[in-house]
């Protein structure tokens, strides 16, 4: 039985696109980690790295034993997005530093392809030393060093192994390490910019169409007067060929009203954070935007400003209703449940800070709650 041309290039652009949506949920693939996505994408990698390319300006590096998706930032309106501990809160500055120090020590030529992680937080130690870097006491770097080697871990870069026949077991566990995928972590070296300020800006001088596709592919919901003008024309001009592409490169749809251009996966896989979701943070985001909209009456097209006062007193009816299921540490504290709730909501693209309170945006209104419907016996 032979296979139609048709049916082939169905097959390719299907494959094609699962290995993009793989990489934008997954920017470092390794072999050693998935097997089965480092084959689809080394599979599919002239048409991927030109359609990274062309479309985001994002370069796609596919080595022997990695594949790496090296993008750009996105502009200043874009919602922030930090790396994340296992428990949803964000790194602090102490695991950060920890992290290049680490990043730093491994790239040092005399370091090899395995290294001690005793050895390693000395080095981390010394050098932070040298550069007239303080922490705050030997637990503060201790924690940041071990969360600094588990994103390590998770990414490729270090894989934890036991001391070999020819070393000393009392020199702790190992780590052999990926120096073929350590030069690659940084999208822009550093060397080749004066500052972090200098990357945002190259980003923002991008031409309109690209600005404009890459917060559809990485942001939930761009807002009308989150575009300047030109983004508008764009969006306004080519709209049926940007909800083309968007279908072909990642199987998204876009959706377009008077308060924003939305592009969503039907499928709901293709999210770094999936909401709805468990945990007591993610619940209580949930419950405020229903009761909020409801109280309110926020409507799709608007937005909805809450004062702090509204803000704390219906965060604290939730907590009152729910104290004996709901997380402890937030249950005791309001101020820390509010902090997390408004930082999970701003990332969703669900609200902003404004002043002492939060605006809603209007994709909010899709959770309002919609009274249910009777039917007569």
């Amino acid at each position: 039985m032979s296979t139609s041309r048709s049916d082939t290039t169905g097959q390719d652009l299907s494959g094609r696109r699962d290995a993009a949506r793989a990489l934008l949920q997954q920017p470092i693939v390794t072999a050693t980690a998935d097997r089965e996505t480092f084959d689809l994408v080394r599979r599919h990698a002239a048409p991927l790295k030109s359609m990274f390319a062309e479309r985001l300006g994002y370069r796609l590096v596919v080595e022997s034993t990695f594949a790496r998706l090296l993008k750009a930032p996105l502009d200043s309106a874009a919602p922030h997005r930090g790396v994340r501990h296992p428990d949803g809160t964000e790194f602090g500055a102490t695991t950060y530093t920890c992290l290049a120090l680490a990043c730093a020590a491994l790239l040092e030529p005399r370091a090899g392809r395995r290294v001690s992680v005793p050895g390693l937080l000395a080095q981390v130690r010394a050098d932070a030393r040298e550069h007239g870097i303080e922490f705050a006491g030997d637990v503060s770097i201790e924690r940041g060093f071990a969360a600094a080697l588990r994103l390590l871990e998770d990414w490729g870069v270090v894989t934890e192994s036991d001391p070999g026949p020819d070393e000393d077991v009392a020199g702790g566990a190992r780590l052999d390490v990926n120096r073929d995928l350590l030069p690659h972590l940084l999208a822009t070296a550093v060397h080749e910019t004066a500052d972090s300020a200098a990357v945002l800006a190259r980003a923002e001088q991008a031409p309109a169409a690209r600005r404009l596709y890459r917060r559809l592919v990485e942001d939930p919901f761009v807002a009308r007067d989150e575009m300047d003008e030109e983004m508008a024309d764009v969006l306004a001009r080519d709209r049926h060929e940007l909800s083309r592409r968007l279908e072909d490169d990642f199987g998204l749809v876009l959706e377009v009203r008077a308060e924003g251009a939305l592009a969503y996966d039907p499928a709901g896989m293709l999210t770094d954070d999936a909401f709805p979701g468990p945990g007591t943070a993610k619940q209580a985001c949930l419950l405020l935007v229903s009761e909020l909209t409801e109280r309110f009456g926020h409507d799709a097209g608007t937005t909805l400003h809450i004062d702090g006062r509204t803000l704390d007193a219906v965060l604290a009816e939730l907590v009152a209703a729910r104290s004996r299921t709901w997380k402890g540490t937030y249950v005791r504290d309001l101020a820390l449940l509010r902090r997390d709730v408004v930082a999970l909501l701003t990332r969703l693209g669900l609200a902003r800070p404004h002043e002492n309170g939060l605006v809603l945006t209007a994709p909010a209104a899709r959770y309002r709650p919609v009274p249910a419907e009777s039917h007569p016996r």
